[in-house]
């Protein structure tokens, strides 16, 4: 008799928990326990990535598209309109509270990336003011990104001619630029300390897609299978980013001034000391300096290798960038951001990068901080809300949307096009904070690379694939580039 209740009541929880709430967006059947994870499995077996799966569905079933993953109602949004909508209101500007999201923060909602509230209010504005005091935004910004751009080149002018495999060549540089002002200190491009442990958040960034997986949908299965979906990896993972950065803090606290701060670390290590009310924790601490020593690895870093993809893939792009880059830069001198208001090609290529390649294909997660109409539906408090934004730049709306054209961003009198169309760092408050240092790396990278050099691919290997790799963002398959010295620009001295 008891068996018999307690099956019938397991049923009914389970079956209230597993419908589709009402007025929820449509989407495929969902099944118990599980909803459509296995749905899911088996059209990425067809589809290869997410965001493919994503884009069929809701062929079928509209720009509103319903999911129940797990125990998790998801809603992937499609179309500027719905995009736009849910980046502006207050009432989706939440951050999920998911499993994977939370283990990377101690279980909680920490730091500018996936806080929300007031700690994110209160965070990314103390984050900002620390920046713009230790030269974010300034001169000196250019400076390091300059001095982190000549340091490439004389990398490649070290093994020019030789194969080089390029997917990781920006990592450290990346770091170096912002970690200056967060820890006061910058790595040789070759530090095998740096590298690794930007392979390690390169590797974080590869165990599944910005969804979660299952470590979100069904997170009990962590203490069943930890190895199988990626737990173990994490742990291992988190533990080492963290370790870095509590030995970096640690360094800071023994040499602290409190008279003299050096970089943003030792301005929070001040505040902190004064026992304010509202003053942020040692926890808060190490998340914020993980979500900047982060902030460009992958996306930044991602984007710029794409760049050098479609280059070396299309030797006609790069002989019209290389001929802009000679006409607009003197040979005597090495390029500034003063001189991207006359470049508009290469703002074009870089315009057309971030549209092909979208690394962040659905963008960071948000979540529904109440119940809220969007459309025709009602949006449950909790659920997570993905944005479409690879199928944004990647549809049909654009003319031959798989083809790479910076001659697209170009208008017939030779102006830049800033089309509403591209969102590749959001919009709404919500909107990357550090879309001014990606854009300028990305010029100068290019600027400085292209200058110096061509870029060919090794004799006897294949044209690099566009197809990426799938993960919390999209990154380039492996592949090799000859960096050969532009004969003009040989004997140039750094």
């Amino acid at each position: 008799m008891w068996l018999l209740i307690f099956f019938i009541t397991f049923t009914f929880v389970i079956k209230q928990i597993m419908e589709r709430p009402p007025s929820f967006p449509p989407g495929p059947p969902i099944f118990p326990v599980v909803g459509n994870v296995l749905s899911v499995w088996f059209n990425l077996r067809r589809f290869k990535y997410h965001h493919c799966v994503w884009k069929n569905w809701s062929k079928r079933y509209g720009n509103l598209l319903g999911l129940k993953l797990g125990f998790l109602d998801v809603v992937i949004v499609f179309g500027k309109k719905y995009i736009k909508e849910v980046s502006s209101r207050d009432v989706f500007d939440g951050r999920p509270d998911g499993f994977f999201y939370t283990m990377r923060s101690f279980g909680k909602k920490l730091g500018i990336v996936f806080s929300d509230g007031t700690i994110w209010t209160k965070t990314r504005r103390s984050v900002l003011k620390c920046l713009k005091n230790f030269g974010y935004g300034s001169r000196s910004m250019e400076n390091n990104i300059s001095e982190e751009s000549r340091a490439l080149v004389e990398l490649r002018k070290a093994d020019s001619g030789t194969p080089i495999v390029v997917n990781h060549m920006f990592d450290v540089a990346i770091v170096n630029i912002l970690w200056k002002l967060v820890a006061g200190k910058r790595y040789d491009l070759r530090d095998p300390h740096l590298i690794t442990l930007c392979n390690l958040i390169t590797q974080s960034f590869q165990v599944v897609d910005m969804s979660g997986g299952i470590l979100n949908f069904l997170p009990f299965l962590r203490h069943i299978f930890p190895n199988l979906i990626g737990y173990t990896k994490l742990v291992e993972i988190h533990d080492n980013i963290y370790k870095f950065i509590k030995d970096t803090i640690t360094e800071h606290r023994r040499t602290l001034d409190v008279n003299k701060p050096r970089d943003l670390i030792d301005a929070f290590l001040i505040e902190m000391s004064e026992d304010k009310e509202e003053s942020f924790t040692d926890e808060e601490l190490q998340v914020i300096c993980r979500d900047l020593l982060e902030a460009g690895v992958e996306t930044v870093s991602n984007t710029a290798v794409f760049m050098l993809l479609h280059l070396v893939r299309n030797q006609d792009i790069q002989k019209r960038l290389q001929a802009e880059i000679d006409t607009e830069i003197e040979s005597s001198r090495f390029p500034a951001l003063s001189d991207r208001s006359r470049m508009v090609y290469t703002e074009a290529v870089i315009l057309e990068t971030l549209r092909i390649s979208s690394v962040a294909a659905v963008g960071i997660p948000h979540m529904a901080r109440d119940d809220a109409r969007l459309g025709d539906y009602v949006i449950p408090k909790g659920t997570f809300l993905l944005l479409a934004i690879h199928d944004l730049h990647n549809g049909t709306h654009w003319k031959n949307p798989h083809e790479f054209k910076p001659e697209r961003f170009i208008t017939k009198e030779g102006n830049l096009i800033q089309s509403e169309m591209l969102m590749p760092f959001g919009t709404g408050k919500r909107r990357c904070i550090g879309e001014g240092l990606a854009r300028s790396e990305l010029f100068m990278f290019l600027t400085y690379l292209l200058q110096k050099f061509n870029l060919k691919i090794p004799k006897g290997d294949p044209i690099p694939t566009t197809e990426p790799l799938d993960g919390v963002t999209l990154s380039a398959q492996e592949f090799r580039i000859i960096f050969e010295q532009r004969r003009v620009f040989s004997k140039m001295k750094l």
